[in-house]
């Protein structure tokens, strides 16, 4: 593993919430944009296609004043 490597692997790891962006060097501000990237776009949910509602068919029919035996 190369030293960059292993700066890249640190700053994903690191703790950056005690932080204002301001106090944050460029590579710091670069790793909060991709995390909050990341958890947007674990958030989003695929839209699926709306299909229309098919009443459920059902094999018996009511009829009044029958008794159903089974």
């Amino acid at each position: 593993m190369s030293n960059g490597e292993t700066a890249d692997n640190d700053l994903r790891q690191a703790d950056l919430s005690h932080l204002q962006l301001g106090e944050m060097t460029a590579a710091q501000r670069a790793e909060i944009r991709r995390r909050y990237a990341d958890f947007i776009k674990r958030l989003a949910k695929p839209t699926l296609p709306r299909t229309a509602a098919t009443p459920a068919q059902s094999s018996t029919k009511w009829v009044p004043g029958k008794k159903v035996t089974r």
